[in-house]
């Protein structure tokens, strides 16, 4: 009877966090496309190409990234080594292309300024840019700690968790930019008031869904190391991954 319970709540599970990951792919795509096709339609002018790229980049290419690395049914088509690659492959692009969007905007603002020494000129003081700043940060941190795992055989247990720990934490920071990113100027300028809500209520939503599966596990990691820290035993048994 106890082995039935188990293995309904295995498989009750198991569909709940499948539900979770597909919405999630639909809405990383929706919003993702939403405010690509509004910003090809401004032509990458001013704020358009700076939310062009660091939407694909944060958004989307980081949400999948978390995604791909969860997903059973990618592991068993591509491997273990393969999927790790694909990983890897979404988390560079992720990081260069944000890069690139936030250095966009950057330069925009210096611009602005030469052009008028007395502008006031604000970057990365508003909750869009402080949350946008600390979560490519941590994206940082992410990439440093991913790199090496593909050259760490042995003992790379804790610095497998830190990698978790940033990519995880840097979506999450990035995904609170986004929907304060729905209050800029931009965003008001673009798009209608109860747009604007509907783009929060939906990437609010993609970020609880993306994240769900990866916190309940990295949380379960943790609290392993920690009991077994507690109780004094070395052992600890890490997942094959990035």
């Amino acid at each position: 009877l106890t082995d039935q319970a188990m293995g309904g709540s295995s498989s009750y599970g198991g569909f709940y966090f499948g539900f979770c990951t597909l919405i999630s792919h639909i809405l990383l795509a929706g919003i993702t496309g939403a405010i690509v096709y509004k910003c090809l339609v401004l032509k990458l002018v001013h704020t358009a190409g700076h939310a062009f790229y660091c939407t694909i980049a944060f958004v989307f290419f980081m949400g999948e990234a978390l995604l791909v690395r969860n997903s059973k049914v990618l592991e068993s088509w591509l491997g273990s080594l393969n999927l790790n690659r694909l990983h890897a492959a979404l988390g560079l692009l992720a990081f260069f292309v944000g890069v690139g969007g936030i250095a966009i905007k950057t330069l925009q603002k210096l611009e602005r300024k030469r052009e008028d020494p007395n502008a006031t000129v604000r970057h990365f003081r508003s909750n869009h840019g402080f949350y946008g700043i600390v979560g490519c940060a941590l994206l940082v941190g992410s990439v440093l700690t991913g790199l090496p795992l593909y050259f760490v055989s042995a003992g790379g247990y804790t610095l497998k968790l830190i990698h978790r720990f940033f990519g995880l934490a840097g979506f999450l920071a990035l995904m609170v930019s986004q929907m304060f990113g729905y209050n800029t100027g931009f965003g008001r300028r673009q798009w209608k008031a109860h747009h604007q809500k509907l783009f929060k209520f939906f990437t609010f939503i993609a970020t609880v869904t993306t994240v769900n599966y990866e916190f309940r596990t990295f949380a379960q990691d943790v609290f392993g190391l920690a009991a077994n820290a507690l109780s004094g035993s070395g052992s600890v048994e890490a997942r094959d991954d990035l």
